[in-house]
């Protein structure tokens, strides 16, 4: 099977489905389907400008679009942490914006050939496309399992805490620093393993057990099993697509 295929086959869906574990973009559906056609344009990058890609594109946004309306607002706990969803406004892509405007124009001026010629390669470099799919995967798609597999433990953690008047905004707190970590923890892991570094993804894992230590002998029998459970679900999906990834290197590899 030629990389370009395995390219279509692993981005595509990765585009159709990443979004959703972004609680800033699935609010509107302009957003949440404009960044799936986004990262789809650059999965068939190589295929324009044929018609099938343009119908490839197409699909995507109709998937992006249904995939939102099943899962989007309101869905899973991503729902009650306006702070997560705040952190992906749009304000706050403005001066990432500018810089790579900056760089690009400083690029275009002093080499438009060769600023070109690098522009090219990235957008048809199938590794890169491989890797990007990867981590998306990983971190976003995986953060949405997560959710999943841990909703109802978060119910039973309100449940037990109900007489708490406290209690709600402090599973609130837990859930959407639950979220946020479980993003970095997946990109730090997926990073380390592609790399090769097993032994620093072991030192990362270890890290975050001896922070939580405190709390988990503080509420064993609530917060160790929402701990435990999550941190072994997003373990799973910080592995399973950094191997994937790494095998898909090496068959799409010319040989």
């Amino acid at each position: 099977m030629s990389a370009s295929v395995v390219r279509l086959m692993v981005g595509l869906p990765v585009a159709a489905l990443f979004p959703l574990g972004i609680p800033g973009l699935r609010e509107s559906p302009r957003v949440h389907v404009g960044v799936g056609v986004a990262y789809s344009a650059f999965i068939l990058a190589p295929a324009f400008p044929g018609w099938r890609s343009w119908v490839l594109l197409v699909l995507t946004a109709a998937a992006c679009l249904g995939l939102r309306s099943r899962l989007g607002p309101g869905h899973g706990a991503a729902a009650e942490t306006p702070w997560i969803r705040s952190m992906f406004a749009l304000r706050h892509a403005e001066i990432p914006g500018l810089v790579l405007l900056l760089a690009a124009l400083v690029g275009l001026v002093a080499g438009a050939g060769t600023f070109g010629g690098y522009l090219s390669a990235f957008l048809h470099d199938d590794r890169v496309a491989l890797v990007s799919a990867g981590a998306l995967t990983s971190v976003f798609i995986g953060g949405v399992i997560v959710g999943q597999v841990l909703e109802p433990h978060t119910e039973t953690l309100r449940l037990k805490s109900a007489a708490l008047p406290q209690e709600p905004s402090e599973i609130r707190a837990l859930v959407g620093a639950g979220m946020l970590i479980g993003w970095l923890e997946r990109a730090i892991l997926f990073s380390l393993v592609l790399a090769g570094q097993s032994t620093a993804a072991v030192l990362t894992l270890t890290a975050k057990s001896v922070a939580r230590f405190p709390a988990l002998r503080r509420n064993e029998e609530g917060f160790a099993e929402y701990f435990l459970i999550g941190s072994l679900t997003s373990l799973v999906m910080a592995l399973a697509p950094a191997l994937a990834t790494h095998w898909l290197l090496g068959a799409a590899a010319p040989r």
